[in-house]
């Protein structure tokens, strides 16, 4: 099954997604199909449960999944928790309950400084080959949003210096290694949508083979 297959199967609410977002989720998903894994998802209380549904038929009867949103709720597989992710008692709550995402799909901040914070926070929640989405970071340019072309506050501009960070060791310590650059690997970038990898990217050599001319 794919995601667009499950998209249109889940009947139990309204859900919004960009069309091209769905074959960018299969690929980078496949792996955890039918497996156990946990997905949190950051998500306006209007549209938790017939996501949670959605992610739930997509990934299989191993996954659970927790909607970070406005209520609580409690289904097979399906969790809801009203979260205030500033609240490290919270935090800590979610990961007895739960454990650490294995993936985090940010589809309800929106506005700069939410999107980035939640960012900065959830990765402390994330295993060590996590992946977290962004969805919908087309807002970055849109004054609507707070966004405007350039404009380093956004999740785009703030994406853009991660860049440098993802690379520090390469730098002569102009920028010093920290927590992202120790924790994350790669960073995918697509038309509204991105990914950040998680994993330790800690062999630099350059190799050569034994081939001779």
């Amino acid at each position: 099954m794919s995601l667009f297959d499950s998209f249109v199967n889940t009947t139990s609410g309204k859900i919004e997604k960009n069309a091209h977002f769905f074959a960018l989720y299969d690929r980078y998903l496949a792996r955890y199909r039918n497996h156990p894994c946990v997905l949190y998802i950051v998500i306006d209380s209007a549209h938790a449960e017939a996501q949670a549904e959605m992610w739930a038929r997509y990934l299989g009867a191993f996954a659970q999944i927790v909607c970070l949103t406005e209520h609580d709720f409690d289904r097979p597989q399906i969790h809801g928790r009203r979260s205030d992710l500033t609240d490290p008692s919270f935090r800590m709550r979610l990961l007895e309950e739960f454990g650490p995402a294995d993936i985090v799909i940010d589809d309800g901040t929106h506005l700069p400084d939410i999107t980035i914070s939640t960012f900065e926070i959830l990765m402390d929640l994330m295993t060590n080959t996590g992946l977290y989405f962004i969805e919908d970071t087309y807002t970055a340019y849109w004054s609507s949003y707070q966004g405007e072309v350039g404009r380093d506050s956004t999740v785009i501009g703030y994406t853009k210096a991660l860049i440098d960070e993802l690379h520090a060791s390469y730098t002569s310590h102009a920028i010093p290694p920290n927590a992202f650059s120790a924790r994350v690997c790669g960073i995918h970038i697509y038309d509204g949508l991105i990914i950040y990898e998680f994993g330790r990217n800690t062999n630099h050599r350059s190799m050569t083979n034994l081939a001779t001319s």
